[in-house]
């Protein structure tokens, strides 16, 4: 009953008096097939809601992008070709695919090596000219303000960028500063000192810094890369012979020689929700401001939601992904969301993308082994002081019957919140063998 008490007093005596919260607390239930409110505790309040908000950027790039759109990274020889020589450059036009080289999508791996068989296919052996990574599609942006600067070196903080290639992240092996796969250009600075080694990459700059004294064998790390566009060129150049003189193309003819496509974006939906990647997230969300700034495609997002007459006057946002701590919605909101999705044509995509309770992604071990194993699918959001939740209960053919939104910020014992959010879903959750929006 402790535990319980931190979110809710459930006891026949308490259910007459207000809970009393020691953390700022938001919830939202509402059974889908009656409208009823299940639960409501101070949905109109805006919290901090972490990866949760992943939920929203997915539902809002589905509703407009459409599942099955790709992105299409087009590579073209610029210049003639001579006996097998391309008398020119190699000019990739980068589109901000957040797969490109994934590990997570390894059927779409193999980059540099189709742009050398299609080279290969054009009669084209070698490259008189460079290989040039074209990334005027997007704008290039740091991270938002309201993402801390500790989290900037690692892969989790990494920035999106128009030329993302292999996850944006890259493992750095100390002392002898080298990286694997190779970054040309990667500025790695080194401090000694006592105690073991850091890390570190400030805001505005490239250059990765370490202190410290690595591990007398050496010592690897795996950390975002702020340049993925240098590592693309450098694999790439690896597969074919270039010459790397300058202006050799100037004035000359375009050959289209390769275009690559990503994964759906439904699939790349569902891999970022299960997994909770913030690379991806960011890049789904520019889909939104083709060609425009991190701000423009919030932008276009709080107009989308406002023109289907959510309300977003308490809608704040800088990035797609959640890990700005300066992001802020109400319950209310993101279940007037979740309410839309799930009566529009795309509810069986959408409900899809979330993971499901006690058996995938970053809920495998919530409610596990309870009656709602399996019968929530729910994305979670968690950063200090911040749990959260958010999705639906899905009858046994996985038809939407509830929505769910749980948001918990300030407190201090993650567990014994955990603890309380899964009593209250048990409490509170009854689910129909088969809801009558399913038949």
């Amino acid at each position: 009953m402790a535990l319980l008490g931190i979110l809710i007093a459930t006891a026949p005596a308490a259910a007459q008096r207000k809970p009393q919260f020691p953390a700022q607390t938001g919830i939202y239930i509402e059974d889908l097939t009656t409208g009823e409110v299940v639960y409501d505790l101070n949905a109109d309040q805006p919290r901090t809601p972490a990866s949760i908000t992943k939920a929203l950027t997915s539902a809002s790039v589905l509703s407009t992008q459409g599942a099955w759109t790709e992105f299409v990274t087009e590579v073209y020889a610029i210049g003639s070709i001579e006996g097998g020589r391309l008398q020119g450059d190699l000019l990739v036009k980068t589109v901000g695919d957040p797969t490109l080289e994934s590990e997570y999508f390894p059927d779409y791996q193999g980059f540099a090596d189709s742009i050398a068989a299609s080279l290969k296919a054009h009669g084209i052996e070698s490259i008189r000219g460079r290989v040039i990574i074209d990334q005027e599609a997007l704008p290039y942006e740091e991270a938002p303000e309201g993402w801390v600067d500790e989290d900037l070196v690692w892969p989790y903080g990494t920035l999106h960028q128009s030329a993302s290639f292999r996850d944006n992240k890259v493992i750095l092996s100390m002392p002898s500063k080298r990286t694997r796969p190779n970054v040309p250009g990667l500025e790695v600075r080194h401090t000694p000192g006592k105690g073991g080694l850091t890390v570190d990459r400030k805001r505005g700059s490239q250059a990765v810094v370490t202190r410290g004294t690595p591990r007398q064998k050496g010592e690897s790390i795996e950390i975002a890369n702020p340049l993925p566009g240098e590592m693309m060129r450098s694999e790439i150049e690896r597969k074919i012979k270039v010459d790397n003189q300058a202006g050799a193309s100037q004035g000359a003819d375009t050959l289209l020689v390769y275009g690559h496509e990503s994964p759906a974006f439904l699939d790349i939906l569902q891999s970022l929700m299960f997994r909770s990647d913030n690379l991806m997230a960011e890049g789904m969300l520019r889909t939104l401001a083709p060609g425009g700034t991190r701000s423009d495609a919030v932008e276009a997002e709080r107009q989308l939601w406002g023109l289907r007459d959510l309300d977003v006057s308490l809608l704040t946002l800088e990035d797609g992904s959640g890990l700005s701590r300066n992001d802020r919605f109400t319950p209310y909101f993101l279940a007037d969301v979740l309410v839309w999705m799930a009566s529009s044509i795309y509810s069986a995509d959408y409900v899809g993308l979330f993971p499901r309770v006690g058996e995938e992604g970053t809920v495998k071990n919530l409610l596990k082994g309870t009656r709602l194993e399996g019968r929530l699918a729910l994305k979670s959001g968690s950063m200090k002081s911040v749990q959260s939740y958010a999705g639906y209960a899905i009858d046994d053919r996985g038809h939407p019957t509830h929505a769910i939104v749980i948001m918990v910020n300030g407190f201090t014992n993650r567990g014994a919140v955990k603890s309380a959010i899964e009593q209250l879903l048990l409490d509170k959750i009854e689910i129909p063998e088969t809801s009558p929006l399913s038949l």
